[in-house]
């Protein structure tokens, strides 16, 4: 696994494709009282490396 900016970045192989993905620094998942998933942070994923890290600066200039 690799960090960019303080993100996670991997690479998944999946029957759907192969795909990059990058998991902020504050993504967290928790389950509510009626048993549904609450999620924070932020998972995005690209097809490239480079247009991963292009999505995570982008993500991060739009929500400071």
């Amino acid at each position: 696994m690799e960090d960019y900016r303080g993100w996670e970045l991997d690479f998944n192989s999946a029957p759907y494709g192969e795909r990059y993905a990058a998991t902020s620094p504050d993504y967290d998942v928790d389950c509510d009282i009626d048993g549904f998933y609450v999620r924070a942070g932020c998972v995005l994923t690209a097809d490239t490396i480079e247009a991963l890290k292009e999505a995570v600066d982008e993500y991060i200039l739009e929500n400071e």
